[in-house]
């Protein structure tokens, strides 16, 4: 399981719709696919449904779980905006320090 699938599976239950995820996401529909299909593979469930209009749904597993899954993904960009953020602090002080010298 990586964080990229989690992901990807986030965003075809949002626009519900894999090609509308996987433009979103810069990546090909094929490719968005695959990701949610090894997913389902590794845990064993159906993930995503398709309802009577073609739509992408989350499968009666997905809702147990989704929750959970949304928060990993939101805890993990938030790590990902954190650590941008020290590395832009990071580079100010190196400046800073390189100036006093």
């Amino acid at each position: 399981m990586h964080i990229k699938q989690l992901s990807h599976l986030c965003e075809v239950l949002e626009s519900g719709s894999f090609t509308i995820a996987a433009q979103k996401s810069l990546i090909n529909e094929a490719d968005m696919k695959e990701s949610i299909n090894s997913l389902e593979i590794e845990f064993g469930i159906k993930l995503i449904e398709c309802d009577d209009e073609f739509k992408v749904v989350p499968s009666f597993e997905c809702l147990q779980i989704i929750t959970h899954i949304k928060e990993i993904v939101r805890n993990c960009r938030e790590i990902d905006e954190e650590i941008k953020s020290l590395h832009k602090k990071s580079s100010v002080n190196t400046m800073y320090d390189v100036g006093l010298l």
